[in-house]
């Protein structure tokens, strides 16, 4: 059997899982599709069956950690619909335990150029729609909202609780915070003294 159709089926997904790893590894100047080829143990022609080009692949790439990283999100926030506190508190646990269990998705959306900012001006965030960090700010205004917070101030404590789940997540994905119980309910309490 050659190696090539042992791939056959998952040819795909193993490109966007092992050009992951090398764009993390070799950045954008080292990427190319013969290497990830090399690293899926087929030949360099392969991957021409999946993708036209590398920037081909680095689009799936992308569009995959993004999706499982909203799709994640999204789901800790339809765990409470009606309580903007709990879901609050739940997504920034998703988003924690996401990093902390992803951390190539990590490095990859975070820790290298990122190509969608998160823009503010005047007191406003703008951004891409159906982004990770979108889901994040409509379940911050739902809170804020319940709260009676000012609207003109939502960009700032929006900026903050994504500043705090964010650092959390880099402090212990990098092993800088070893905590010795489950670090979901450190979380959860660092987030509770935040909003309360």
């Amino acid at each position: 059997m050659s190696k090539d159709k042992y791939h056959h089926g998952t040819l795909k997904q193993d490109m966007i899982t092992k050009g992951l790893q090398l764009l993390n590894k070799q950045g954008f100047e080292g990427f190319s599709l013969r290497k990830v080829a090399s690293m899926c143990g087929v030949s360099h022609t392969a991957p021409y069956k999946h993708f036209k080009d590398k920037d081909e692949l680095i689009a799936a790439i992308v569009l995959e950690v993004s999706e499982s990283f909203r799709d994640s999100l999204l789901e800790s926030t339809e765990m409470h619909p009606d309580n903007p506190k709990l879901q609050i508190i739940e997504m920034g646990k998703s988003y924690v335990k996401f990093m902390v269990e992803n951390p190539e998705y990590l490095k990859f959306l975070f820790l290298t150029e990122h190509k969608y900012p998160v823009i503010i001006s005047n007191s406003k965030l703008m951004h891409s729609e159906g982004t990770p960090f979108d889901v994040f700010k409509k379940s911050a205004e739902y809170y804020l909202s319940s709260i009676d917070s000012d609207r003109e101030s939502y960009y700032i404590h929006t900026m903050s609780m994504w500043s705090l789940v964010h650092g959390i997540a880099l402090l212990i994905a990098n092993k800088v915070i070893e905590y010795d119980g489950d670090y979901l309910e450190l979380v959860e309490k660092m987030i509770n003294e935040k909003i309360k």
